[in-house]
């Protein structure tokens, strides 16, 4: 799933494509959101979009997995990638823009480019503020308001990392909710922390030193004040570096090294000091690097049955102090030479 740095960099693509052009067309295939504009069509417009057609695009930006269009007259689009979505800019007479794929969720046209909006399935429209909280006039809300009102700070400040929240970050952390989950889980939830997923949260918790399964009641004054650092700063790398979160002199020293990535040295796998590195030798300490599922989220059904959801946490056990059961080493298998003929 694309994290912060990733929407963040196709917020700011879709902004320079878009921004200070007036829109020609506008449509959707989302149900939700194409019958807020068919609630909102004004009287003899033709086209379902008909609200947003020949209003300018003030400003596309983004707010944690969250990307929003501000539209003239108080407007606004926004999408969520979740897996696999994505914006396309295309020329007018690109194959995408005269066609219609059947991946296609929103489209979004000005004069000289077509923007697409594929796989995503969440697209929503509206009117107003989409972070207010309350009553939301818009395709998407929630109990909180509009489609934004209920992410918590931004990991990725426009002002930069000294911007960061860290008072709205700690209200939220510790607003007594959250005292007994695990550190590892309060980093996914997007209403503490708006932007880290599963890539940032393993690599902030390792520059921290953290156990992903300490409790957030557990936190010590000087772990919290790593996080306020470190949350900021390595989103505000990963966004600059394309998802990278290691400096150049570790992606050289990975790339020289067989046993510290797994097949080829491509630029993919060289990106991490412990994400997606389950079982190579940590570039700190030296330990192995592992991977166990951690429990995210609790929750009941409608027949009172404890549900809960996983996901996989990369760390070191050392770098972090890790005190739950492991399962025994599986070192990396690496190719041996061929016998000589007899």
């Amino acid at each position: 799933m694309p994290e912060g740095p990733e929407v963040r960099r196709a917020a700011d693509a879709l902004n320079s494509a878009l921004a200070g052009r007036e829109i020609v067309a506008f449509s959707t295939r989302i149900k939700t959101a194409r019958a807020w504009l068919d609630a909102h069509k004004p009287e003899g417009a033709e086209t379902e979009g008909g609200l947003f057609v020949g209003r300018r695009i003030e400003r596309v930006w983004s707010h944690g997995k969250w990307l929003v269009g501000d539209v003239e007259g108080g407007l606004y689009f926004a999408s969520h990638f979740l897996m696999w979505g994505r914006w396309n800019v295309v020329p007018p007479d690109d194959e995408m823009a005269v066609t219609r794929d059947k991946r296609e969720r929103a489209r979004i046209e000005v004069e000289d480019a077509v923007a697409v909006l594929t796989t995503a399935p969440k697209f929503a429209v509206g009117k107003g503020d989409p972070g207010a909280s309350g009553e939301a006039d818009a395709s998407t809300s929630g109990p909180y308001g509009g489609p934004t009102a209920h992410l918590g700070p931004e990991t990725l400040p426009y002002e930069g990392p000294q911007a960061f929240d860290t008072d709205a970050f700690h209200d939220r952390l510790f607003s007594g909710a959250h005292n007994d989950r695990t550190i590892g889980a309060a980093l996914l939830d997007q209403t503490i922390l708006a932007g880290v997923g599963n890539y940032l949260r393993a690599e902030i918790l390792h520059a921290c030193r953290l156990d992903p399964w300490t409790f957030v009641g557990d936190l010590t004054p000087e772990a919290l004040a790593c996080l306020d650092r470190e949350i900021p700063a390595i989103c505000a790398y990963a966004f600059a570096h394309g998802g990278r979160t290691i400096p150049p002199q570790a992606v050289e020293r990975m790339r020289a090294d067989p046993d510290l990535h797994y097949g080829e040295a491509h630029d993919y796998n060289l990106k991490h000091w412990v994400f997606r590195r389950t079982n190579l030798d940590c570039l700190v300490c030296g330990d192995t690097v592992r991977q166990k599922k951690q429990v995210t989220r609790r929750w009941e059904d409608d027949e009172g049955n404890l549900e809960e959801k996983k996901r996989p946490i990369y760390f070191c056990p050392t770098c972090q102090g890790t005190t739950v059961e492991l399962k025994p080493v599986r070192k990396k298998k690496t190719k041996q030479p061929a016998p000589p003929d007899a």
